[in-house]
């Protein structure tokens, strides 16, 4: 329907807790609004984006699952999900850390320890219920969504230094050389 503007820091909308909603025709035109706002967000591409980063506080959010063209090695598919009222119902003690980033706090990128595994349940735009059993890059998403859902930014959960993408970079080069 739309491409809407993202909330940035320090806007404080960012740090609310969202409501569970109800599915009606403003949640179906929401969730088009962030799959378009998604699709847009080309630097950084985000793999997730939860409705309070378009202002709004309901607990709805899309995340995307990327994984290997089969017919292209070039090419990355992704398949979106769209969680409405969505809640942990398990995450794994098996932890890891990895890098993290976000639409809403532009260059700027830490590591954030999560679980390696979720389950979660949800709605889906028809109001059905259903689990979804998620590992490594997409586990990581939703974890990272949900904590926008709960007022939560990655930024609270970084372990060590923040860095701006350019210093990522040179890391990433200098590990790789």
């Amino acid at each position: 329907m739309a491409v809407r503007k993202i909330v940035l820091v320090p806007d404080t909308i960012l740090t609310k807790t969202s409501k569970p909603g109800i599915i009606d025709e403003s949640t179906k035109t929401l969730v088009q609004d962030l799959i378009d706002t998604l699709e847009a967000a080309t630097h950084p591409q985000g793999a997730g984006i939860a409705s309070v980063q378009i202002g709004e506080l309901k607990r709805v959010c899309i995340v995307k699952k990327f994984s290997p063209d089969p017919d292209n090695p070039e090419n990355e598919l992704s398949t979106t999900f769209i969680l409405i009222n969505p809640e942990i119902l398990t995450a794994s003690e098996a932890k890891g850390l990895a890098w993290e980033g976000c639409l809403s706090i532009p260059d700027t990128y830490g590591q954030v320890e999560r679980s390696k595994r979720v389950r979660v349940k949800s709605l889906d735009l028809n109001g059905n219920e259903f689990t979804l059993k998620a590992e490594g890059f997409l586990a990581r998403v939703i974890q990272h969504e949900i904590d926008h859902l709960n007022g939560i930014l990655f930024t609270s959960k970084i372990v060590g230094k923040t860095f701006t993408e350019k210093e990522l970079d040179e890391l990433e080069k200098t590990n790789n050389d």
